[in-house]
């Protein structure tokens, strides 16, 4: 997670990477902080009511993630996405099972799996959002398609 998140530019939709935290003893790493965003994430907030604009604003940053640093997040879902109150926008975290879409894994980390794909993971968190309709989470991601989607969405009435 921090070896990729880290190495990423600052962007204004993803939550910025602050430090690495070393054991002053032996060493090693044991961890890193970001910075503070406030804000709450879109599984804690359901009733707060989604906007195109911080739809577009996931899109255009899985755009900069996948095709300009060629890394797939993997794991889009409201869990990961904060609604930055003072900035009024979204901004994604959590890159646990983030990937390098086009090498091969070194054996360490996370490898770049198509069935968790950010397209996917945009649509479905969307869908989920929208409508409230939590049943898809029981589905494996390599069994997850847009036809589980129904056609039509309905909003939910909270």
């Amino acid at each position: 997670e921090m070896n990729l998140w880290m190495r990423l530019s600052r962007h204004p939709n993803i939550v910025p990477f602050d430090r690495v935290v070393v054991d002053e003893f032996e060493g090693r790493v044991v961890g890193f902080t970001s910075n503070y965003v406030p804000g709450r994430n879109l599984e804690e907030n359901k009733s707060r009511v989604f906007k195109l604009e911080w739809l577009q604003q996931l899109i255009k940053v899985v755009d900069v993630l996948n095709l300009e640093h060629g890394v797939a997040h993997q794991d889009i879902a409201p869990r990961n996405l904060l609604i930055n109150e003072s900035k009024d926008s979204i901004m994604i975290f959590d890159f646990n099972f983030a990937a390098c879409i086009n090498c091969p894994s070194p054996g360490e980390g996370e490898s770049y799996v198509e069935d968790r794909n950010d397209v996917k993971g945009v649509v479905f968190s969307t869908y989920e959002i929208i409508t409230q309709d939590y049943s898809l989470r029981n589905i494996p991601h390599e069994d997850q398609s847009l036809e589980n989607l129904s056609s039509e969405w309905k909003k939910h009435p909270e």
